[in-house]
């Protein structure tokens, strides 16, 4: 979105500048376009490569506005999610990254992300991203059996993304991660533990567990509904959760989320930001900002993006909102939640009887063994982990 100064975000320019002007902000940039579409996807993509010009155009036009009406703030991660930003060409690449520098101050950048399709990147490729300063890369593996790969819809083998990850590391990018999913049809625990471990062997720095979601309309979701494919049990799922909460760390990835694993100092820079509310500014169809008290997220129409055409969703937090949003996102951190802290803002906004509601439910769940205190420190536990949802959910 191109930001209008007669529209909603146009009035509340100098409350986002300063907001943007007080710290570092993360910067994500969506790449709508894929190859296919995976059976489980319900992201904002296409398959419509003929609008490829046209949304990188309208991505660079994007980031000079905001550059600009941002006063040109620092900005010290970066993160190229999609879709699949590996279809960028090398061009559209170079070119999408020289804005980059010339709108915003890249000084303080300590991580560039940008995410991968093993099926589509090859050595030229990823040597190209990596001279362009991209430092670290996050290959959708999803899983290392071909029969599951197809399952999922995805266009590459477990060999396929084997190598993707060998490449990577020729090319230069020594901080790899690999996404890992856990749920498919079909899937054998014992599987899901030898594919983390191959993964680990790699030599890669980071590994994101996600468990298969079928909460939107996709073709996957359509196929269980029908009765030709069954997913595992919540039983069977968590045993493989709690399976790699002890083989992991053992391998030397030990957790700092509920669903990510790395290498001590290896943890997204990017997606840490998202946990510990700090800002945030998405540029491209669908993408989340959050930049002082207003979060907004853009149009997720890609022809009407392109097009500037639509009105974002514009959120202005409340005091209380924005403090229950540091326990919500917090917790799902390993080293959890501040909570004197939490007080102390609490306190100062007049909400303490909020936060002794929140306490007293949490110190219910520790003497379950969902939570546990150190100090004026909370976090969740192994167990607390797996039902994570639940626990959370007081926040909303």
């Amino acid at each position: 979105m191109i930001p209008d100064p007669a529209g909603p975000l146009g009035r509340q320019a100098d409350h986002l500048r300063a907001a943007a002007q007080r710290e570092p902000l993360g910067l994500y940039l969506h790449i709508p376009f894929c190859l296919d579409r995976c059976t489980y996807c319900s992201f904002t993509t296409t398959r419509d490569r003929a609008l490829q010009p046209a949304a990188v155009a309208r991505l660079r036009r994007e980031i000079r506005a905001w550059g600009e009406a941002l006063g040109r703030p620092a900005v010290d991660t970066l993160y190229l999610g999609g879709g699949t930003p590996s279809l960028l060409t090398h061009e559209e690449l170079a070119g999408l990254t020289a804005d980059l520098h010339a709108a915003f101050d890249l000084h303080p950048l300590a991580e560039a992300t940008l995410e991968a399709n093993p099926g589509t990147v090859g050595l030229d490729w990823l040597q190209a991203a990596r001279a362009l300063g991209w430092d670290r890369i996050s290959l959708g593996v999803q899983a290392l059996e071909d029969g599951l790969l197809a399952r999922l819809g995805r266009i590459h083998g477990a060999a396929q993304a084997l190598e993707a990850l060998a490449q990577a590391g020729r090319a230069g990018f020594h901080r790899r991660s690999a996404d890992l999913m856990v749920g498919i049809p079909g899937q054998s625990l014992s599987k899901v533990i030898e594919d983390a471990r191959t993964l680990v062997d790699t030599g890669i720095e980071h590994l994101s567990i996600y468990l298969l979601d079928l909460d939107k309309a996709c073709p996957l979701k359509a196929e269980v509904e029908a009765g030709r494919l069954t997913l595992p049990t919540e039983d069977e799922v968590a045993d493989v959760f709690e399976a790699l909460q002890a083989e992991l760390p053992r391998l030397g990835l030990p957790p700092y989320e509920i669903s990510n694993y790395a290498r001590p100092g290896a943890g997204s820079r990017h997606n840490t930001r998202y946990w510990e509310r700090r800002p945030y500014l998405g540029l491209g169809p669908a993408a989340a900002s959050q930049l002082g008290d207003f979060r907004w997220t853009e149009s997720a129409v890609i022809p009407a993006w392109i097009e500037d055409r639509g009105t974002p969703e514009i959120q202005e937090l409340d005091a209380a909102e924005a403090l229950a949003e540091i326990p919500l996102l917090g917790l799902r951190l390993h080293r959890g939640v501040d909570w004197a802290e939490l007080r102390r803002r609490a306190a100062a906004a007049h909400l303490a009887p909020l936060v002794d509601g929140w306490e007293a439910r949490l110190r219910s769940l520790a003497r379950e063994g969902l939570v546990h205190w150190a100090g004026d420190r909370v976090r969740l536990t192994s167990r607390g982990m797996l039902v994570s949802n639940g626990i959370l959910e007081q926040f909303v």
